[in-house]
């Protein structure tokens, strides 16, 4: 099982930025990743980052046969591969274990129930139930707009409009200056203007559509590899056309994605109820699992019995004291929102655990440690 490389990773990347700005870093210890972005970061006074959800390295590789792009980087992701842990790692410069938000599906002790860390859903279900008790409950993280705005440079990021106000947003982009779009031509467009327009600061650009369109179809279909090769090569356009000579633009991503045959998925229920304090949290291909006094080892080999070698299973004391989920000071809440035991899927297996019977068969997921997941690319324009 791999392990992610934070001295490597989107969290040095970051942390790399802010020293950029004189702001105050997180980070230190991070000099490699320093020095290989020095040359970068030279004379550029304004740095737009380009991330593409979903975009894993190998697959970028491939792309990238055609697409030509000159310079590029590896980057690791972080533990667990997912959206709410990784893009928060972008926002914030804090590795998972120091912000907390560990997962697509989380408990939170401060309510009492699993959610969607997206919108603030239970799992299935409608996002209007907790949204206005979770903003009161859950504390808002310092992110990397505060620091650089407190040093006098502009800061935001261009996201969708339909996902502005979601309660990830909440949560990671207090004070940011907040730009929208609402389909991939009108992203494109504000792009252009942001080259156009004067100002030295850093600016985020997300695209998330990649990312629902793996789920539905995979990373492996048509329809995605077009996609991805359609945005990189229209990206690489505007860029190399409108880019001023003080600017500095990255494309990169927050993890990959790995194609899943509807075999190797396996759904989960009622069955896990005799082991397990509350249902599964996580990932499809990551679950934190919260046993009973008594039945963690039941469990283990309810699992062992029945889908040997499809995945490991480490004890979450163990997968945070040998780095997984990254360095720092713990979040207050890690460790009640890491279970007892982290599952983690080998090669192209999931668990699909039905919450309330309703869920999608997914095409592509992520969450896992495999190369495809872990690693993405730091392109450089």
């Amino acid at each position: 099982m791999l392990k992610p490389d934070y001295k490597n990773s989107i969290v040095a990347f970051v942390n790399v930025l802010l020293s950029k700005f004189k702001s105050e870093v997180i980070h230190e210890e991070f000099n490699d990743m320093k020095d290989l972005l020095a040359p970068e970061l030279e004379g550029a006074d304004k740095i737009i980052v380009l991330i593409i959800d979903s975009l894993g390295y190998n697959k970028f590789l491939t792309l990238n046969e055609k697409l030509k792009f000159e310079k590029y980087y590896k980057l690791s992701s972080v533990f667990p591969t997912t959206t709410v842990s990784a893009i928060t790692s972008y926002m914030t410069g804090l590795t998972p274990q120091e912000h907390g938000l560990l997962g697509y599906i989380q408990f939170l002790r401060e309510l009492g129930t699993i959610l969607n860390m997206i919108d603030f859903s239970y799992p299935g279900m409608s996002s209007t139930s907790f949204d206005t008790l979770i903003k009161r409950k859950i504390k808002r993280l310092p992110n990397v707009f505060q620091k650089i705005k407190k040093e006098g440079y502009y800061a935001g990021i261009l996201t969708g409009s339909n996902i502005a106000n979601s309660g990830l947003s909440f949560l990671i982009q207090k004070d940011a200056n907040v730009l929208t779009y609402y389909t991939l031509g009108d992203m494109f467009a504000t792009i252009s203007k942001l080259f156009q327009k004067e100002f030295k600061g850093l600016v985020y650009v997300y695209y998330g559509m990649l990312d629902g369109l793996g789920h539905k179809k995979g990373p492996d279909s048509y329809s995605y590899e077009t996609e991805a090769e359609y945005i990189l090569r229209e990206l690489k356009r505007i860029i190399e056309l409108q880019k001023g000579k003080n600017t500095r633009v990255f494309i990169t991503a927050d993890h990959g994605m790995v194609q899943i045959p509807r075999n190797k998925n396996v759904f989960l229920g009622d069955e896990l109820r005799k082991f397990l304090r509350i249902p599964p949290t996580g990932e499809m291909r990551m679950m934190y699992l919260y046993t009973k006094v008594g039945k963690k080892q039941q469990l283990v080999d309810y699992f062992n019995d029945n889908f040997k070698n499809r995945f490991e299973l480490i004890s979450s004391k163990e997968a945070l004291a040998e780095g997984y989920f990254g360095i720092g000071k713990l979040h207050p809440e890690t460790l009640n929102r890491i279970g007892d035991l982290v599952l983690v899927t080998k090669e192209n297996y999931a668990f699909t655990y039905l919450y309330t019977g309703g869920e999608d068969k997914l095409e592509g997921m992520h969450g896992a440690l495999t190369e495809e997941e872990l690693y993405v690319p730091l392109i450089v324009l």
